[in-house]
């Protein structure tokens, strides 16, 4: 079993998807004691954006491609080889400004790549991910609460990104922990933490 975690929080020691994010992956090895762990921190060290020459030299068929396309290229080459290494993801994404956190969307840019982690066939003009038969775990911890139901939940604009994204490169096995009112007095947001850390270690067993 092979995990991949991508951390996006721009927090280090206050993280909450970190501190929870570390419980995890320690309780899943213990039941998991081969598995093999990578970490791509993206919170503190973001790709680049694609930029006009990185764009050119994605729709550039790869047998045509300079070596500059291809060094242009080569970060995003690096990360699509993890993701596509793993068995399992571990996603830390904290919700900024009701999306997810600028840095982690400059991942996903580069990770989604046509003929690479998604299809699209030019005669049916469907799409097809090609990232399949892999697991997501998303943590999310949010300012306020944005359950279905709640009066913020139209506001939300990262867990169904999410959801879709991951989807149309071929990942439909996605399970989110969210970690809301982390703006709310201490005694509601450790109760928040503490639910969403119980659930956790009970997924550890089993995920």
């Amino acid at each position: 079993m092979k995990l991949l975690e991508v951390q996006s929080s721009v927090r280090l020691e206050r993280s909450i998807s970190r501190s929870l994010s570390h419980e995890f992956v320690q309780a899943w090895q213990t039941n998991h004691s081969h598995a093999q762990h990578k970490m791509r921190d993206v919170g503190t060290n973001p790709p680049a954006h694609p930029t006009e020459s990185w764009t050119k030299a994605n729709y550039t068929p790869p047998e045509a491609r300079t070596s500059e396309m291809v060094g242009v290229l080569s970060h995003s080459e690096q990360l699509i080889a993890e993701l596509l290494w793993a068995d399992r993801l571990l996603l830390g994404v904290p919700m900024y400004n009701l999306s997810v956190p600028s840095n982690f969307k400059a991942y996903l840019d580069n990770v989604v790549r046509v003929d690479r982690t998604f299809a699209f066939d030019q005669e049916t003009f469907t799409l097809q991910g090609l990232a399949t038969g892999k697991k997501a775990l998303v943590i999310t911890p949010s300012a306020g609460d944005y359950a279905p139901g709640t009066p913020m939940a139209k506001f939300d604009f990262c867990e169904p990104y999410l959801r879709a994204i991951l989807e149309f490169i071929g990942i439909v096995e996605v399970t989110v922990i969210a970690v809301p009112n982390q703006f709310m007095p201490d005694e509601i947001r450790h109760q928040q933490i503490e639910t969403a850390r119980t659930k956790l270690m009970a997924l550890a067993a089993t995920w």
